[in-house]
């Protein structure tokens, strides 16, 4: 008898789910319901080096009709201009020579970006990627699109609906009641519905756990142009703002750029004008402003449902984290389902330990960004500089001040970290953290 998985919500955390649990998850029936009049949040996206596999192995979806479609741009990793030196690289390459020797003209052992020739078209024109590890960018709306493609051609079921209603019970959600009237069960649910966490959070009462202890911005302002003559950038670059930090993600065609600031320091009106200032091709009027908090579910498996995407938890895209966790969540969450987990409390909590313990990687990680960028003096920074904790990075932290880099130690991040070693030593080398009797170039 084949079980029945419902998941609402369509956007790229949902379409990823459900793929994943249709290809992966025998006799298995799963069903998408997503509103088409909810549109799909019109921002360009980054990935982490390690999507593109994610996305044409588990998910099966072949290399050149993703190219043809979709036309992502290579990204090869991230300059940040940010703390002391004019940039540093954050590459998905070599990162570090063996022995941590410092050369002539870089850092410590450090490659830049600037090292790769190429990479600066559309993967629908080179067709092949122009180095070993890479990302992508890719405009929202054609991947949404090409997943909901992908998943109808696996057999998945696709309803354009609204969800009215959130029926409950001792075993979680009973029922959904759409807005046509129409009843759906199933053995099973997951939420992908944003930020509204409509079946974990409304249905069933799941809190959400802050991060504003560590990452104290809340809100972006977005904007963007249409490419003239600029080259097109095989890096998403971060800069430094008054009171928090603007992206870049380059596209064929646009543009994108968006600020993300701590509405403490700084008001919406602010932000837009300092992001128009630095950015005079920015239409000012196009411009608009996004909420959000850092936060995660404390439990994202209760009962028969399970969160991912947004309704799991959100970061800043600081390091272009979210849709490689959501790929991460989704197989994760099919290894469980396959091992019994619908009917095994056990495999819902070891899967929540684990996911609480990635968002903690994620918060630290992103912390260090913060907790050491001295470039700029205003009141955000002074505070970020002075009140950035470093969670499960402090020991970390701790031994390389004293004893200068290392590569392999414990102390750095948890295990099955999405950084690694190399992640987290790539940014004190950049950011120049010193250490004791070493200094830094």
């Amino acid at each position: 008898m084949k079980r029945e998985i419902i998941v609402v919500g369509g956007g790229t955390a949902g379409l990823i789910a459900a793929i994943t649990l249709t290809r992966t998850c025998p006799d298995t029936d799963v069903t998408v319901i997503r509103s088409t009049a909810l549109g799909t949040i019109m921002v360009g996206e980054g990935t982490f080096a390690n999507t593109p596999s994610y996305l044409h192995g588990v998910l099966g979806i072949p290399e050149d009709d993703f190219y043809a479609k979709v036309n992502p741009v290579w990204k090869l990793g991230v300059r940040l201009n940010w703390g002391p030196r004019p940039y540093f690289d954050y590459p998905f390459n070599e990162q570090f020579d063996n022995q941590i020797l410092p050369s002539q003209h870089k850092p410590w052992g450090y490659y830049h970006l600037d090292e790769y020739e190429g990479g600066s078209l559309p993967a629908a024109v080179t067709g092949k990627a122009p180095a070993k590890n890479f990302g992508y960018h890719i405009e929202n709306q054609p991947f949404v699109a090409y997943l909901e493609q992908h998943f109808a051609g696996l057999g998945g079921k696709l309803l354009d609906a609204k969800v009215a209603a959130v029926e409950t019970g001792e075993a979680g959600v009973e029922c959904l009641v759409l807005d046509s009237g129409e009843r759906y069960t199933a053995d099973f649910f997951v939420d992908a519905s944003g930020f509204r966490a409509e079946l974990i959070g409304k249905g069933l009462g799941e809190p959400f756990v802050s991060m504003r202890d560590h990452l104290f911005c809340d809100k972006a302002v977005v904007g963007g142009w249409t490419r003239e003559d600029e080259p097109i950038q095989p890096y998403t670059t971060m800069d430094t703002m008054d009171a928090g930090w603007c992206w870049r993600i380059d596209h064929e065609n646009v543009i994108n750029r968006g600020y993300v600031y701590s509405s403490a320091h700084i008001s919406a009106d602010q932000a837009a004008e300092e992001l128009v200032r630095k950015n005079p091709k920015i239409d000012a009027s196009s411009l608009r402003v996004v909420p959000f908090e850092a936060r995660h579910i404390r439990r994202p498996w209760v009962k028969n449902v399970a969160a991912i995407g947004n309704a799991c938890g959100f970061v800043e895209p600081l390091e272009a984290t979210n849709i490689q966790v959501i790929c991460m969540h989704a197989e994760r969450l099919a290894r469980a389902i396959n091992a019994g987990g619908l009917d095994n409390p056990d495999l819902a909590q070891d899967y929540n330990e684990a996911v609480q313990l990635q968002w903690e990687d994620i918060r630290d990680f992103l912390a260090l960004h913060y907790r050491f960028n001295n470039r700029l003096t205003t009141p955000f920074w002074e505070m970020a500089v002075r009140e950035t904790p470093l969670g499960g990075l402090d020991e970390y932290v701790k031994l390389y001040q004293e004893s200068g880099p290392a590569l392999f130690t414990d102390a750095a991040g948890r295990p099955g970290s999405m950084f690694g070693y190399d992640g987290h030593l790539a940014l004190l080398l950049g950011l120049r953290v010193p250490w004791k009797d070493g200094g830094i170039r």
